[in-house]
């Protein structure tokens, strides 16, 4: 598998994705609903016939009275299980949308023209591209598009094992990476949704045995991203917002992250010049890299969202819990030989924790791991130190926030409220049942005096 994820990679061609999102932007903004948007997906369509595609269609879709279309084309195998590979062919209003997202629409083409040659495939490929994922210009609905495409699968999707979305690509300052961010959940209000970790796990390995690995969400700041996206209601988005609120498993991918972020974003200035083909090559090779491990991956379910990546790898659930668990022990077995009031404190300081962990696992950890091992050692230093990840998990929701990049964030009230105390009690230093006994009554008796 290794072999062929290598020549897979190998054989996509920068400069032709290059081409097609030249062509797509010597259109001018092209937003959903204008008068160049069918013009858009006629070209990809177009396209996904001259690579080879079957079934290649285009499919008209109407939403808050907009009409819009999807170009869809096909790659069968025997069974009915099949892989979404998608990107989206329109534009922000003032933007020509050559990197978003002309490039991930051009890595889209070229991994078609790459996936055709092979003679046969373990699952069905599906390539999308979308129209109406800058639907929020409207005011009234987001990714119009890949809803209409989620909305048509009926009873199929459960035949679907992943979408993978290719958005924003061919930065040359860029890295790609992964961003499973945190959506609102439709059917539970304050709730959120996010990128299942078996999908996180498949898409890695993957890219890394293919030699073109992914990093999640930020090359230089991974580790802070993922408990920043189920922190802050981060304002990003892409087409596989659609897919995982309606419960299917779905992860986007980008060259653009926090520390570095295309400059020309829904600008004007968004023109075919900015981009690199070099850039689009290593986007490609990450992305045939993973749609291989996709191809091969047991299907898993569209709900797994308590996980960590680190190192390349994805910590479960288990993992995380029991990290949850290491954080109470200290502080409780300090109490024990304290006593009184101090047992009372740490055991509220654990439950409060406990009812945190199962709501916001990820992001309670960042903030309590930490100081939960830290401060029973009494060291100022070392306190000071385990604050580090709060402060940097606010710096860096401070910092995203004056981008606009966030608006708010997932905690309810209730649970800052209870994050508060539980951080609270964790640094208070109940008195120990030996500092409460009077000074006089300390140490040995006083010697009598006999005269």
């Amino acid at each position: 598998m290794f072999l062929s994820c290598l020549l897979l990679a190998a054989a996509l061609d920068g400069e032709a994705a290059l081409r097609h999102a030249s062509a797509l932007a010597a259109l001018g903004p092209h937003p959903w609903g204008s008068s160049r948007a069918p013009v858009a997906a006629e070209y990809v369509a177009s396209q996904f016939r001259a690579v080879g595609l079957q079934e290649v269609r285009l499919q008209a879709f109407e939403s808050h009275g907009i009409r819009g279309s999807n170009a869809i084309g096909v790659l069968r195998a025997p069974g009915p299980e099949f892989v979404v590979l998608g990107a989206h062919h329109d534009t922000a209003p003032a933007a020509p949308g050559a990197y978003d997202d002309g490039g991930g629409v051009g890595v889209l083409i070229e991994a078609a023209r790459v996936l055709a040659r092979q003679p046969s495939r373990p699952r069905t490929l599906v390539f999308a591209s979308f129209d109406g994922e800058e639907a929020w210009s409207t005011g009234k609905t987001t990714t119009a598009g890949s809803r209409a495409y989620v909305e048509s699968l009926g009873s199929e999707a459960r035949n679907m094992t992943a979408a993978f979305v290719v958005e924003m690509s061919g930065f040359k300052g860029g890295t790609p990476v992964l961003h499973p961010i945190a959506y609102a959940d439709p059917l539970g209000p304050g709730r959120s949704v996010i990128a299942p970790g078996w999908l996180v796990k498949a898409t890695l390995a993957g890219a890394r045995e293919g030699g073109s690995p992914l990093g999640i969400g930020d090359p230089l700041l991974g580790w802070l991203y993922q408990p920043a996206v189920r922190t802050f209601r981060v304002r990003l988005y892409g087409d596989d917002l659609s897919f995982v609120q309606a419960g299917l498993p779905a992860v986007f991918a980008s060259d653009s992250s926090f520390s570095a972020f295309y400059p020309w974003y829904h600008q004007a200035t968004d023109t075919a010049d900015k981009l690199d083909a070099g850039a689009l090559g290593r986007m490609g090779a990450s992305v045939l890299a993973s749609v291989a491990a996709l191809e091969r991956m047991p299907r898993g379910s569209g709900a797994d969202p308590v996980w960590f990546a680190a190192g390349g790898r994805v910590l479960g659930g288990g993992w995380l819990y029991a990290l949850g668990a290491l954080c109470v022990l200290p502080s409780l077995v300090l109490s024990l030989s304290q006593g009184g009031a101090a047992i009372g404190a740490r055991s509220l300081q654990a439950a409060l924790f406990a009812l945190l962990l199962w709501r916001h696992p990820v992001p309670v950890l960042w903030v309590f791991l930490l100081p939960s091992l830290f401060t029973p050692a009494r060291r100022r230093w070392l306190s000071a130190l385990s604050l580090l990840p709060l402060l940097a998990l606010l710096a860096l929701g401070a910092g995203a926030a004056r981008r606009g990049y966030v608006s708010g964030v997932w905690l309810a009230p209730w649970e800052l409220a209870v994050a508060v105390g539980a951080f609270a009690l964790l640094w208070l230093r109940p008195p120990s049942a030996s500092a409460r006994v009077p000074k006089r009554t300390r140490g040995r008796a006083p010697a009598r005096r006999f005269r």
